[in-house]
């Protein structure tokens, strides 16, 4: 537990000076809390029996004092542990958003985004709570504890190691629940993953669902993933709620063995400890009972709070298992693209166990264009995929501009290459913060002028707002054709020398097509350009076409050649809507 919260450490050392004041506020909360049953004592002993309404006065406000002093020191420590958090918890949500971004696309593969959210949200939720109300509350709770046990043997030493006979056994109850929280929590914040998961892809594609009348279906699975989270959250509440009646019930027993003990000193014919009784006054026996109360309520709040802490835990081991993720494609960030010569030597790459690519070769000359066509699965997206490096582990090299790209990072590479990917990706936003993407050195004069470029200009001006028109989720309040010019606009604001196409004009009106086409022409001019083909006009305009069939280059030239071959160029292309469907 102790190494789990050290993981933290490096996060709250900017905050050391709170976390200092309240941990420095701890020992005097303590002493505060503590000496009350003291004062209680001797006010009962000097002040209420004697009769001695003078001493009874100062130990009036003796007590006043130290509760006022305990409550400004509860306060200060709590608004300073709190503060650091909620900044810790600030810095490490930024920071892992940052890590998941860039994780390598082989981590987002096998990670539903739906779990990622849960991780990035709900868990630094729950740490934020069970820091707040657990573990720093728990703190205070043992500073407590020991500061009553030293005032318990102070007054009676005799019956204090009575009372601390039962701390053992309760020692090993809460270690004995602890671990069973542990693992019904960890399972419990798994099921809410799974759970939250296919919330997200029910609401992503509720259309469809809807469109198939599969919603009973979705409906009966969405119920048996919440029972399941249900039951799995329900177990900890019910090992937490046996928990404490336990410690609730040895909290009993114990004030009830030490009144038994204490009346049998304070009888007048008592025989049991000769030396003791007399120091058992009223005022004794009080403060003494206080003091048993003082000592267990910490221990209750404790197991009362265990299912909390265990959650920190939790959070800890889930949050941290996600930056330790060590997928990073790293490299030279100092990498500049020049001119734009693009090379894949003997390249081959593998999903798992599953080859895609074999033995790939390719000269792409810089201010040229390449198609890359062939059949659905035949490894053209990941070429482009790999030059864009959001895979590594290729065999072969793969150079641009002469840099083998597994020494490029892929920050510094992607300032040069525009990507314009096959799913279209629109934010809830103004139109002007869709294109720029916040990026530097993107200007409304490069906005626009790469909106011009795609033919988007007029249709964006007549937006109500025009570059500050606000854009809902997806682009539903678009059209299909504006939200693929946008995209488009998106990689023609930064200018590259190196664009990448993937599939990125399919499903377009004919209107779009046209526009779009017309942008493609465009950015086809003096610049290397890889397009994934699906129109054919697209094609014919490449310098060289690549034919991609079961992850090796089947056949190459420019469309004329390819033509005349009579290969497997010429079957898809005189088949109906071959490129459309590649």
């Amino acid at each position: 537990m102790i190494r789990d919260l050290g993981k933290l450490w490096p996060w709250l050392r900017e905050y050391r000076r709170l976390v200092i004041l309240a941990v420095v506020l701890v020992p005097f909360i303590s002493a505060m809390q503590a000496s009350l049953p003291l004062i209680l004592r001797a006010t009962i002993d000097h002040g209420i029996i004697p009769g001695d309404t003078h001493y009874l006065a100062w130990m009036g406000v003796a007590y006043l004092t130290a509760v006022f002093f305990e409550y400004a020191a509860r306060t200060g420590q709590t608004l300073t542990a709190a503060w650091a958090v909620h900044r810790m918890i600030r810095a490490m949500r930024e920071s892992v958003i940052r890590h998941v971004l860039g994780l390598s696309a082989s981590f987002h593969d096998r990670s539903m985004s739906g779990a990622l959210v849960t991780r990035a949200t709900s868990e630094f939720e729950n740490l934020s709570e069970s820091l707040n109300q657990g573990v720093l509350t728990s703190i205070v709770d043992l500073a407590v504890l020991t500061g009553c046990m030293a005032g318990m043997l102070i007054l009676d030493w005799r019956l204090a190691l009575t009372a601390f006979l039962m701390l053992p056994v309760l020692i090993l109850v809460v270690r004995g629940f602890s671990s069973g929280l542990r693992e019904a929590m960890l399972s419990a914040r798994k099921h809410l993953a799974a759970l939250n998961a296919y919330t997200q892809e029910c609401l992503y594609g509720a259309a469809t669902v809807k469109l198939l009348n599969a919603a009973p279906d979705a409906t009966k699975r969405y119920e048996n993933l919440s029972e399941t989270y249900r039951n799995a959250q329900m177990r900890s509440v019910v090992l937490d709620a046996v928990m404490f009646a336990v410690l609730d019930g040895f909290s009993a027993m114990t004030t009830g063995l030490v009144l038994w003990l204490a009346i049998r000193h304070l009888a007048p014919d008592s025989t049991v400890a000769t030396g003791a009784s007399a120091a058992l006054s009223a005022g004794v026996l009080v403060a003494f009972v206080q003091y048993v109360q003082q000592m267990f309520e910490p221990l209750k709040q404790l197991g009362n709070k265990m299912a909390m802490l265990q959650g920190a835990f939790t959070s800890i081991d889930r949050i941290f298992g996600l930056l330790e993720t060590k997928e990073i494609i790293g490299g030279d960030s100092t990498f500049e693209l020049r001119k734009g010569n693009v090379s894949f030597k003997n390249v081959a790459f593998s999903y798992g166990k599953r080859d895609v690519l074999h033995n790939v070769s390719f000269e792409l000359p810089a201010g040229k264009s390449m198609a890359l066509v062939g059949p659905t699965g035949s490894g053209k997206s990941t070429i482009v995929k790999l030059l864009a490096r959001l895979y590594e582990g290729y065999r072969g090299s793969i150079t641009i501009d002469g840099v083998e790209i597994s020494g490029i990072s892929p920050t510094a590479l992607r300032r040069n290459v525009a990507i314009v990917p096959q799913d279209i990706a629109l934010f809830d936003g103004t139109l002007r913060f869709n294109i720029s993407l916040d990026r530097s050195g993107i200007t409304e004069a490069a906005i626009m002028q790469a909106l011009d470029a795609v033919s988007a200009a007029d249709f964006i001006m007549n937006l109500p707002g025009g570059l500050d028109f606000n854009i809902r989720e997806q682009g539903a309040n678009l059209s299909h054709g504006q939200r693929q010019l946008i995209v488009f606009a998106r990689a023609l604001a930064t200018n590259p020398s190196l664009i990448i196409l993937d599939e990125a004009t399919s499903s377009i009106d004919p209107e779009s097509e046209r526009r779009v086409q017309g942008a493609i022409d465009a950015m086809m001019h003096n610049r290397t350009v890889i397009v994934i083909a699906h129109r054919l006009s697209t094609v014919e305009r490449c310098s060289q076409i690549l034919v991609i069939k079961n992850g090796q280059v089947a056949e190459r030239g420019n469309h004329d050649e390819l033509m005349a071959a009579g290969g497997l160029y010429r079957t898809l292309h005189d088949q109906p809507g071959a490129f459309t469907a590649t």
